[in-house]
């Protein structure tokens, strides 16, 4: 998440920002000059004083006083307050609970209070509240609670609005930073304040505005701007009832209206955030369950409110299902054109490889009962949305699909591993002997070039990773004067990682430094690069996985098997074969029994798999995880330095070829 008047352009940030003085429109564009992500934010704020400085100058303040700022703390401390204790009063979970969850989540909520809503926790933030004197499983509970809170958004947006209009603050980007500042820190406050509450009626005067807040008897701003229909702020830890997410505080003075219908994708969103803010569901789920929505929806003509749902809907569904081409929504007019296009493609396709298989048809349907049962919420709520007929899926989930097969293959066989032979395979391409150019590298010739052909077919197997991860390291993930050189993998504001267990310290492997890796580094740092592998940053792609997959290791994979490996196999309409995962597998066949599973875990970003081993074990230290990766040295040891090292001339430090420039 970045700043909105912050784009980064080839390398280099710039600002952007619309004003109006005297009436007339400016807008002003300005290069930064730095790929440095906090530099540039430190520049974008002292060019925002100064705009305001301008704007004052001819009359014009668009800034927020003192006054308002305190409203909005005010108002979002009540808001969270009250469903904070509406939940201890319900819940029956003991007290001393309640209070660790408060303070769990009034930790987190400081911290995005103080270093802003983009603010990326990091292993020196885990270590701090560790020499604060908090246990190493609670830390981690902070940091979790930070980044899940980051993937849902912070604030919403409409409650953003009700304080714009409420209280006349203008709408510009300052101000909604600041509100959601200042709403993080009222959060904090709230967590605080009711923990107090726990043992004691009276009020814990935390500050003066706190103090004033807990007396405000107002209406609330979020509150009378339509605010029942927002996801309530809760902690995901409380477990909220089903109802509680549209309960607002008795109001005698607003009249209720009518209770109007629900969109059937706004009542998924709303369940999504539900879920997510329970850790019920991670990011596979949720993409899940949009698309099965998604389906239903346009089965149901798109935009379907769920009163209006019928069974019939249901039988269009499974017709749109058996429609489908088996692996759908994968090509570039489908992702522009939708379902729509699918059903298009699906006319040119064999017979063979259109209808989805009754498998998925039912794991669709079961998503699509997750998010109508929880619109309807309990049976005794009269406030839930539900269809005028109930719906029955149960023909739907009997024999429409292709033939369900049962499972015959363990989870570990359905994805091969590459073998050592076959890296061997890989490695013996031009790229590392002697190529015919930039643009040709996989053609003989005499040229050794230092970038992502190079190193990023070396460092998979070495470290059995994750390739959005390694393709889009930055040079400030980088550590390579450190006494055990490293990589520090975080959230960064370009890629983004799995899960919190991917956040880590890898040894930089001996293999890429007896190879010159600390002089490439050195040498991208003195050209001005931001990224390790420049020439994977594509503005056009959604990830650095797929820019490298498409650029690089399909290519590669094409000029080592020409006809694929022995593996390889048709998937529906589709063919499959070992891919960038596969290298996983390998790395972990090669520590089996060698290496203990936490280490190997620490290494390749993965969560204990018992309960003890997620809160108590501590991440391995960087030299137990440097003898670990040395096992692997045998895969690329048949590599010969090429030295000194070569980057990309200057003008190809970025993505892109010659010829489309």
């Amino acid at each position: 998440m970045g700043l909105p008047n912050l784009k980064l352009r080839g390398g280099s940030y710039h600002w952007r920002r619309k004003i109006t003085v005297a009436g007339t429109p400016l807008p002003l564009s300005i290069s930064l000059r730095t790929g440095h992500f906090a530099t540039a934010r430190l520049i974008s704020d002292r060019l925002a004083v100064a705009v305001e400085r301008l704007r004052v100058a001819y009359g014009q303040f668009t800034g927020m006083t003192p006054d308002q700022l305190k409203k909005v703390f005010s108002d979002a401390l009540r808001w969270q307050l009250q469903r904070i204790l509406q939940d201890q009063a319900a819940n029956p979970t003991a007290k001393n609970d309640h209070a660790t969850t408060n303070s769990l989540h009034a930790e987190a909520w400081t911290f995005l209070g103080q270093h802003g809503s983009a603010a990326r926790w990091t292993i020196d933030d885990h270590e701090r509240l560790i020499a604060a004197g908090w246990p190493p499983a609670q830390a981690k509970a902070i940091g979790d609670h930070v980044f899940d809170t980051q993937a849902g958004g912070i604030v919403s947006k409409r409650q953003i609005a009700s304080y714009v209009e409420a209280f006349g603050i203008p709408a510009t980007g300052e101000n909604v930073t600041r509100m959601t500042a200042i709403i993080c820190k009222a959060r904090a406050h709230a967590c605080r304040q009711a923990t107090a509450l726990l043992d004691s009626d009276e009020d814990t005067v935390l500050s003066d505005w706190a103090d004033d807040a807990l007396l405000d008897h107002t209406p609330f701003a979020f509150d009378t701007s339509d605010a029942a229909a927002e996801p309530i702020e809760r902690p995901a830890m409380h477990s909220p009832q089903p109802d509680e997410r549209t309960a607002a505080p008795p109001n005698p003075s607003v009249v209720v209206a009518a209770r109007s219908k629900k969109l059937l994708m706004e009542a998924a969103e709303d369940c999504i955030a539900d879920y997510a803010r329970e850790k019920a569901w991670d990011t596979n789920s949720i993409q899940q369950v949009r698309t099965a929505v998604r389906m239903f929806d346009f089965a149901c003509g798109v935009g379907v409110y769920i009163e209006d749902l019928q069974q019939n809907h249901v039988r269009d569904f499974t017709t749109l299902c058996k429609s489908l081409p088996n692996r759908w929504g994968r090509t570039t007019a489908e992702v522009k054109g939708g379902i729509a296009a699918s059903l298009e493609r699906a006319k040119t396709m064999k017979a063979d490889d259109i209808g989805l298989g009754q498998l998925t048809i039912n794991k669709h349907i079961s998503w699509i009962e997750a998010v109508l049962a929880h619109a309807a919420g309990d049976e005794a709520d009269d406030t839930g949305h539900r269809p005028a007929t109930p719906l029955s899926f149960r023909a739907a989930k009997t024999a429409l699909g292709k033939k369900v097969k049962h499972q015959r293959k363990r989870d570990r066989d359905k994805r091969a591993n590459w073998t050592r032979q076959e890296v061997a395979t890989l490695l013996s391409a031009p790229i590392w002997t002697g190529t015919a150019g930039i643009d040709k590298r996989l053609k003989p010739g005499t040229e050794i070039i230092h970038d992502s052909w190079y190193w990023m077919p070396l460092m998979l197997p070495l470290y059995g990773g994750r390739s959005s991860e390694l393709a889009g390291l930055a040079l400030a993930e980088v550590h390579e004067h450190d006494p055990i050189p490293h990589f520090r993998l975080e959230f960064t504001e370009l890629r983004r990682l799995k899960n919190a267990q991917s956040i880590r310290r890898l040894p930089i492997h001996p293999e890429l430094i007896r190879l010159g890796f600390i002089d490439y580094v050195t040498q991208l740092r003195t050209a001005g690069c931001t990224m390790l592998f420049p020439e994977l940053h594509s503005p056009e792609s959604k990830s650095f996985a797929g820019t490298f997959y498409r650029t690089v290791f399909k290519k590669l994979r094409d000029w080592a098997f020409p006809e694929g490996t022995a593996w390889r196999h048709r998937v529906g309409g589709a063919w499959k074969d070992k891919d960038v995962h596969s290298y996983r597998g390998l790395a972990t066949s090669m520590m089996k029994g060698k290496v203990e599973d936490s280490v190997r875990g620490d290494i390749f970003g993965h969560e204990g798999d018992t309960e003890t081993a997620r809160t108590y074990d501590e991440e391995a230290e960087l030299h137990v995880k440097l003898e670990a990766l040395k096992l692997l040295t045998p895969i690329t040891q048949q590599i010969q330095p090429s030295l000194p090292i070569h980057i990309r001339p200057l003008d190809r430090l970025r993505h892109g070829t010659a010829s489309r420039r």
